[in-house]
């Protein structure tokens, strides 16, 4: 009970937290643009209407829902890939000679600039997903990696004791202990596609919130660019905040 008092507390701290720095955030945005008054700086309550409008119109949401199908499509191809690989990558021989290899070495390359030439290869919609799939499938792939290199002997040995076989190893040893560090790559993947999708949806105008931005931006409507950024900032957020919370949920059904 009083464990979950504290839980309790400190989620209300952080909410507290949270509520203060973007009611301050708010006041400086609304003093700035005020005291400037620049075309390019409206106030908040200029792109809250805007907000209000394109909700209403339906606009904010059927974008909102595009780009939504676009990073999840995404996240979901790299997980059911990144999962696998990793652990393919981190506990066989060939696994650890071959394909480790080769996702490290090409970690490093900027992905996004594939666009084009998945853009010939798969058309249009696909391009965009795959390109966030292939940028968001190696957090998820190296945290897997790594953590399944970690995963704790005595345990593995007890299970072969027991007669236990190698999948008997990865799905009752292996796979509970990569988790926290799976959902943390995870997180980290969802951050990154947020940023990656409005480079993809930017390229080409197909719909989408980077559609939307890139659209309002050319023709100057700043209040409604700035009502598409916040969207996308909040969809980012939101979705770091709900893996965060299913990783500390994970993490206190363990202690």
């Amino acid at each position: 009970m009083e464990q979950a008092k504290e839980s309790y507390r400190r989620v209300l701290q952080d909410l507290l937290v949270v509520v203060t720095t973007l009611t301050l955030l708010i006041a400086l945005w609304h003093l700035a643009a005020t005291t400037f008054k620049k075309p390019y700086l409206p106030t908040p309550a200029q792109v809250l209407a805007e907000l209000y409008w394109s909700l209403t119109g339906g606009v904010l949401v059927e974008n909102t829902l595009i780009t939504l199908r676009r990073v999840v499509t995404a996240l979901l191809i790299a997980l059911v890939l990144g999962l696998p690989s990793g652990l393919i990558a981190s506990r066989t021989a060939v696994g650890r000679s071959l394909l480790r290899p080769i996702i490290l070495a090409t970690y490093p390359i900027p992905h996004v600039t594939l666009i084009p030439i998945l853009f010939w290869i798969l058309g249009v919609e696909w391009s965009k997903i795959a390109v966030i799939a292939i940028i968001t499938y190696y957090p998820i792939a190296l945290s897997t990696m790594e953590w399944a290199t970690r995963a704790p002997r005595e345990y593995e040995d007890l299970v072969k004791s027991m007669g236990g076989s190698r999948l008997h190893v990865i799905v009752y040893v292996v796979i509970p202990y990569i988790i926290p560090g799976l959902l943390t790559g995870l997180r980290i993947a969802v951050s990154t596609a947020y940023a990656v999708v409005f480079i993809a949806e930017s390229f080409v105008l197909t719909g989408g919130l980077g559609a939307q931005i890139e659209y309002n931006w050319s023709r100057l409507d700043y209040p409604a660019l700035y009502a598409y950024v916040i969207t996308l900032s909040a969809l980012g957020v939101l979705s770091y905040a709900l893996i965060w919370a299913l990783e500390k949920a994970y993490m206190r059904r363990l202690l």
